[in-house]
């Protein structure tokens, strides 16, 4: 069977980039999961918003969820979680690709710090977060490679 190679591209970002690009990409995750209220932390709100009423909205989305979401989840207390067999290709990368931006830029903080001295060294009384736990790989495809330029 003849296979075309598998196409790799190199993204020069800044940190400040490379931290909208984890959020995005754990936004989709999330939400493609079904944690559908992870969704209200971006919406453009406008000033004085009523917290009262973003609530019950919020609230009040979630309890209607169950009516249109796969096996009745409500997008908070219910969900799919990571690797479910039902979730879209997409799901895993988006989670591969946060964790791989996750970790490399909480162990370069680190790094920065004088926690530790290289990648790969853990102190646990300062990096006890899942920030600084490498990747697992959840997709089909090969781990994102990081690394700081300068």
């Amino acid at each position: 069977m003849n296979r075309t190679p598998m196409k790799t591209y190199t993204l020069t970002i800044t940190e400040k980039q490379a931290r909208v690009l984890m959020d995005a990409c754990e936004l989709l995750s999330r939400i493609q999961g079904g944690q559908v209220r992870e969704v209200f932390e971006y919406l453009p709100l406008k000033k004085g918003v009523d917290w009262e009423v973003y609530h019950q909205i919020k609230d009040g989305l979630t309890k209607r969820m169950p009516e249109i979401l796969k096996d009745g989840i409500d997008g908070w207390s219910r969900s799919f979680g990571v690797g479910h067999p039902e979730l879209p290709e997409s799901h895993d990368i988006s989670w591969d690709l946060y964790q791989v931006i996750r970790y490399e830029i909480s162990t370069q903080q680190a790094i920065d710090d004088g926690i530790i001295q290289k990648k790969g060294e853990r102190d646990f009384s300062k990096m006890m977060t899942v920030n600084y736990d490498p990747p697992m790989k959840r997709s089909n495809e090969p781990l994102a490679k990081m690394e700081r330029v300068k």
